[in-house]
């Protein structure tokens, strides 16, 4: 059973979260190293730079809090109806699939929300916070964006070639119709 811990902040008693909770709250900045915490089964409080297993971690330095930067914030959520339609991957999956098989913009549409942001499933880990699609899908959509790219050349390619005889005749027919429209104008203005 993971340790669980309080905050006091201010006037206000936040809690329980867990030691990742706490983790994220200090490295986004909503609680700081004075701030004061206790586990569930510590009686006193003590401020949050005391914590030994945050020192452990390199979270906690003695001069007081260091975080180590991350690559760019990170939400977390609990409940999938929160999450923003773009990051769910039910909606994610149908835009790749959709994209891939028949309209190509919705296949980047998903790869940018890849790209962007974390893609978040039902399943959730062991703190109860969903999980999220691991990296080695931006691998696989740009795959995919590449077939694609190839499949539709390909296609575009073969079309022309198969109607490429008749495109011509029907540019020869089109050119003689103008012709003979603007040589009824000529005519016309002659007259």
């Amino acid at each position: 059973m993971h340790a669980l811990y309080y905050i006091a902040k201010g006037q206000k008693t936040l809690g329980p979260c867990s030691k990742d909770d706490l983790r994220n709250f200090l490295a986004y900045g909503s609680i700081k190293d004075s701030d004061l915490v206790k586990r569930e089964d510590d009686e006193q409080w003590r401020p949050v730079s005391t914590l030994l297993e945050l020192h452990a971690e390199g979270q906690v330095s003695a001069d007081g809090l260091t975080v180590r930067p991350s690559r760019r914030r990170v939400a977390r959520y609990r409940d999938y109806n929160r999450v923003p339609y773009s990051q769910r991957g039910g909606a994610v999956l149908r835009r790749m699939i959709l994209g891939f098989l028949l309209f190509p913009p919705l296949l980047w549409w998903a790869a940018v929300s890849l790209y962007s942001d974390h893609i978040f499933r039902r399943k959730k880990d062991e703190n109860g916070y969903l999980k999220v699609w691991g990296r080695w899908v931006e691998v696989l959509a740009t795959l995919l964006i590449i077939i694609n790219a190839v499949a539709w050349w390909a296609g575009i390619t073969y079309a022309s070639w198969i109607l490429g005889p008749g495109l011509s005749e029907l540019m020869k027919g089109l050119g003689e119709a103008a012709d003979v429209i603007k040589g009824l104008f000529n005519d016309m203005s002659m007259k």
